[in-house]
């Protein structure tokens, strides 16, 4: 899976200028930092069984970074720490506006992004910015969508303008020189899954089930396990007659377990990115069924937390900088956007599993 260099991944839903209506008629320490430090607040899911809510804000729910300040011992972890926080404003933000736009109560929506909290980030620009963001979408949300010039009052262009600041701000080029070449040469030649590259050209054979079961038990290496889960995916995703009653692709409690080890390595964001499409295909494609941002926001959570925890003992390592980094920005899964049949988790599976949709095609 090929991911940005920047601070964002490469943002399917290209929604600049989009017409909106907001729908007022329809619904009026530890000194030393480690992974324990990053425990969820919320109670994880043991498995597929669990989940929290049906429809939910998420503005007023605490989703920031779990590391203890004072754990954070350098100005590259807390610079790292305050590009999660501030993003966790701009996409929550974002999630809650998108819900009112389907529908839900206006005053609940504004309560939420009313309680978010910008201080939490501590660089003093950052926090005026996303100030001046909350402003402008309350402001939205208070008026007459046809009463104001949307090329300049626009939740995207909100957005999207707040989002072209952080990826300047904390581009991965402000902490260090960094190759891309050298970078995907490492990422897709993992010395510990040497056949990595034929599992890849093989994605959308089910037969390769059993098989890759057996390595991922066998592996004693996180990379390899971590490689092993997303290949299984993909492999359970052709296999799909041996799923079982709950639509559940068998895979998922798999890579829930895996990013649970809070273990470091460069694939964590690629597994978790998947695994929050597939879980997003048990939960439904509709604009109107239930998206657990605030379930896949806690994964992302204890994936971040681990590899910011690796930083603080590699602050050489500019791969995990921008895995870290990558991985904190990437957007929610929202209702509304560029797909007009269904929830946009539909755009980013098509970009994921691509071999389904080949398949398709022929």
């Amino acid at each position: 899976m090929k991911k940005v260099i920047l601070f964002f991944a490469l943002i399917h839903l290209a929604m600049t200028g989009c017409h909106y209506s907001n729908n007022q008629e329809k619904s009026k320490e530890q000194e030393k930092m480690s992974v324990t430090d990053c425990t969820p607040l919320s109670n994880l899911p043991d498995d597929d069984s669990g989940h929290y809510m049906e429809i939910e804000t998420i503005s007023d729910k605490d989703l920031w970074l779990r590391v203890n300040p004072s754990s954070l011992h350098s100005e590259l972890t807390r610079r790292l720490a305050d590009a999660y926080n501030a993003s966790v404003v701009m996409n929550n933000i974002m999630t809650d506006f998108d819900l009112q736009m389907r529908g839900f109560d206006l005053d609940d929506v504004v309560r939420a992004i009313k309680s978010i909290n910008v201080t939490r980030v501590k660089d003093t620009e950052v926090q005026f910015k996303l100030k001046a963001y909350k402003e402008e979408m309350l402001y939205l949300l208070s008026i007459d969508t046809d009463s104001v010039d949307q090329n300049i009052h626009n939740p995207w262009k909100a957005y999207f303008d707040l989002y072209d600041y952080l990826s300047e701000k904390y581009n991965v080029s402000t902490f260090a020189d960094f190759d891309e070449e050298q970078y995907w040469q490492k990422y897709n030649n993992c010395p510990s899954v040497p056949d990595w590259k034929q599992l890849r050209e093989k994605r959308g054979d089910g037969s390769l089930v059993e098989d890759l079961r057996k390595k991922l038990q066998s592996a004693s290496d996180f990379d390899a396990r971590c490689i092993y889960a997303i290949e299984l995916a993909h492999a359970y995703e052709a296999d799909y007659d041996s799923w079982g009653e709950d639509f559940l692709n068998p895979a998922i409690p798999i890579m829930e377990s895996v990013m649970k080890e809070k273990k470091y390595s460069l694939y964590l964001n690629e597994l978790w990115q998947k695994w929050r499409v597939l879980y997003q295909d048990s939960k439904g494609a509709s604009r109107d069924s239930e998206i657990p941002n605030r379930l896949y926001n806690d994964y992302r959570n204890i994936c971040v937390c681990t590899i910011l925890s690796y930083i603080e003992e590699h602050p050489h390592d500019i791969m995990a900088i921008n895995e870290c980094l990558v991985m904190s920005c990437k957007e929610n899964i929202l209702r509304e956007g560029v797909f007009d049949y269904g929830n946009q988790a539909i755009v980013e599976k098509y970009y994921l599993f691509p071999e389904k949709y080949d398949k398709d095609k022929k």
